[in-house]
């Protein structure tokens, strides 16, 4: 951060005798410097101005430096709730869930942030099909240690065009038509392969593709048909996940199961999918308590009979009033009819009443507003009355606020209706025009602060017309929790009373709101970050951080790229080895993520090019005396040398020195002695110096083509 000079590193009294030096500067004549003096008071006077306005000048406000902040692009963090999945079981009906439906953990209250179904269908067992391991698996023997290749382990992109990677997952009963279906797949990672995380906003090029299909009957065939998936965010099996999958058609039996499948059509894996684990009625719940909210309804969205469908929690059990729209607000009205379906998990609102208000709205035009809060809330939902005083303060009441999801809403008297705007929240006024309606929450006051009809709107003088629109609740960092913890819903379901309620995984991002401090913190960390890919420490950083990836090693060249005689001064070469297997060549879709993460750093005028390794193998040979005791059978000779390549595979392009691998068999506790050594190499680009040492190009990796030593016995030298 940049370091701000005190201006006021001295008293008033230093002011006031550097002044009164001053003086014989300015005239000879003026030799009284007693308090008493008129003039001395003056320069008294002036001498505090002085500190008073460098005292003035020297305070920053915490506004003023959020307002810095957001120049370097960095804003606090507001609070969030903690995120966890649930699994729910015991089920004998499929239940349609709402939105936002109510999970509880001790004193904490989770929510589902999407509607969908939960199905009564249970798995059966999983058939896998591939050459190496294909397999029926009764469904209770997942879940245990062991994991299962889901498509097979060797899988040979150049001669593997005509073999059956697929598996089939077996149900007891229909799944449902044009419902979203949640499976979770538990990816089995073995120890170092853990991949980069993928986020929402990172652009990824999927390492495969894979055929998701139901058997059934859709446009009158029976058979298997493809199946829609609506989100995957296992990213193909990379990852633990849900995928969100919808069947079109009817779900029919074959052989007496229901059944979906999944076919691998092409692929470049790094490494082999693995799963232990399978669940269906898996979904997202996040640490939020829903108060008040509001659902906005497009014209589009109204059905042809003049309805609307609701399926949230709020809506469904909760209170409800519906507002239209007009003169670019909201008015309120009590015409529509409500009605409410608890078993099918859904609200009608009958809008006949009211057609003639909205009916002139454009198609795609928003024009009804449903408020929906909990019935202990209808009491707190107005914070108080306009005044249209400047910077009129409001209280409100609620600790635990999760400001990103609070609205309120102020009315105006418009040709003699009371017409309601939402007002935005702001972090302060400064930027706000007299005409935009921003407020600013203190939370630490319980208030809400309006503008002053210069920085902000003040709300126009009306009898209870500022309220609260949308209001949820979050323990922030207190809301994450280990797993097992949520193990019922809060419904009048009883479908849904009586199901298994499981929290898979603990709850973890739940967080406070960030202090100024520690954004400031957070700040000169980003900035003392190289943001741009300059030394061979950069790229490699980078690149090790692409998402949805992991390496085995990494080499940066620069000023160089493979086959030019010359360097090139705006160039960089990075080697990427991305399997433990020799051979195998970077795939289209590895390069691909990596040129688009780098692209994001590189500078203009760098040309970067991203290549394999090259794959350089050894024949070694030689005779060696060991210990009599020394069982050729046992091969630790030839471990100890693979460990050495291994080691010296660790930085691609090593030269290996003949004289290194000499020593290291020859110190070995079982050698008495190393008589001969050979080392050949096979590859491109190898060369063999004077002293035997092995050079290779710089993006080079060794492998053992073959070991093959002699070996005598010490004690047969003994007895010759």
């Amino acid at each position: 951060m940049i370091d701000i000079k005190n201006l006021n590193d001295i008293s008033m009294e230093d002011i006031f005798e550097e002044a009164k030096k001053h003086i014989l500067y300015q005239s000879d004549q003026w030799t009284n410097f007693q308090e008493s003096d008129p003039g001395i008071t003056l320069v008294e006077l002036f001498s505090w101005l002085k500190f008073v306005q460098h005292e003035y000048l020297n305070r920053i406000s915490p506004g003023v430096k959020t307002k810095f902040l957001n120049l370097l692009d960095v804003f606090p963090y507001t609070n969030r709730g903690s995120e966890t999945l649930l699994e729910v079981s015991n089920i004998n009906k499929d239940i349609e869930l709402p939105i936002r439906t109510k999970w509880k953990s001790r004193s904490m209250v989770f929510e589902n942030l999407y509607q969908q179904i939960l199905i009564k269908s249970k798995i059966l067992s999983i058939v896998f099909e591939n050459p190496e391991f294909p397999s029926y698996e009764e469904y209770y023997k997942l879940g245990s240690k062991k994991a299962f290749f889901l498509f097979g382990k060797d899988i040979d992109r150049k001669n593997d065009k005509n073999a059956v990677r697929r598996f089939t997952i077996n149900f007891d009963s229909p799944l449902p038509t044009d419902s979203i279906i949640n499976m979770y797949f538990s990816i089995y990672v073995s120890k170092g392969l853990e991949r980069n995380p993928i986020g929402p906003e990172d652009k990824f090029e999927d390492m495969a593709h894979v055929k998701w299909e139901y058997y059934g009957k859709q446009n009158g065939k029976e058979g298997w048909h493809e199946l829609e998936i609506v989100n995957d965010e296992t990213y193909n099996f990379l990852f633990s996940g849900i995928i969100k999958m919808r069947i079109k058609g009817k779900s029919l039996p074959l052989e007496e199961e229901y059944k979906l499948r999944a076919t691998l059509e092409s692929d470049e894996y790094d490494y082999p999918p693995r799963i232990d684990n399978i669940l269906p009625n898996v979904f997202r719940v996040v640490q939020n308590e829903s108060k008040c909210q509001n659902v906005i309804i497009r014209k589009e969205d109204i059905l042809t009979n003049r309805t609307i469908k609701l399926l949230d929690n709020l809506t469904l059990y909760g209170e409800s009033e519906i507002y239209f729209k007009a003169h670019s607000g909201w008015v309120k009205t009590t015409v529509p009819t409500i009605k409410r379906s608890i078993s099918l998990g859904e609200t009608i609102v009958e809008l006949h009443g009211i057609w003639d208000k909205i009916k002139a709205q454009p198609h795609n035009e928003e024009v009804i507003m449903i408020v929906s809060y909990e019935k202990d809330l209808a009491s707190k939902m107005v914070l108080g009355s306009g005044t249209n005083i400047s910077g009129q303060n409001v209280s409100i009441e609620f600790k635990n606020i999760l400001m990103d999801d609070l609205e309120i809403m102020v009315s105006e008297k418009i040709e003699d209706e009371e017409v309601f705007y939402k007002w935005k929240r702001v972090d302060n006024l400064f930027s706000s025009s007299r005409y935009d309606r921003h407020y600013v929450l203190d939370k630490e006051q319980g208030t809400i602060i309006f503008g002053d009809h210069e920085h902000g709107m003040a709300p126009r003088k009306g009898e209870g017309n500022i309220k609260i629109c949308s209001l949820r609740e979050t323990h922030g960092e207190n809301s994450n929790t280990k797993e097992d913890m949520i193990d019922r819903a809060i419904s009048k379901n009883n479908q849904l009373q009586n199901c298994r309620v499981r929290q898979i995984k603990e709850a973890v991002f739940g967080r406070n709101e960030e202090s100024l401090s520690h954004a400031q913190a957070r700040a000169a960390e980003i900035f003392s970050n190289p943001q741009r890919a300059v030394t061979k420490e950069d790229y490699e950083r980078i690149v090790r951080s692409t998402p949805g990836l992991t390496f085995t090693n990494i080499k940066v060249l620069p000023n160089y790229i493979p086959g030019e005689e010359i360097l090139n001064q705006n160039c960089v070469t990075i080697a990427v080895r991305w399997n433990r297997k020799v051979g195998l060549t970077l795939p289209p879709s590895f390069e691909k993520n990596i040129m688009n993460h780098l692209e994001k750093y590189r500078l203009i005028n760098t040309q970067i090019k991203i290549v394999s390794p090259e794959y350089i193998g050894l024949v070694i040979g030689g005779v060696v005396i060991v210990n009599s005791s020394y069982r050729v059978e046992d091969r630790l000779i030839e471990s100890e040398i693979k460990q050495f390549i291994k080691r010296l595979n660790l930085e691609m392009g090593s030269t290996l020195h003949f004289g290194d691998l000499f020593g290291m068999i020859d110190r070995l506790k079982y050698v008495s002695s190393l008589s001969k050594l050979r080392i050949s190499a096979i590859g491109n680009n190898t060369q063999k110096d004077a002293s035997e040492d092995i050079l290779i190009p710089p993006n080079g990796v060794y492998y053992i083509e073959n070991i093959d030593f002699s070996y005598i016995k010490s004690s047969e030298i003994y007895r010759s």
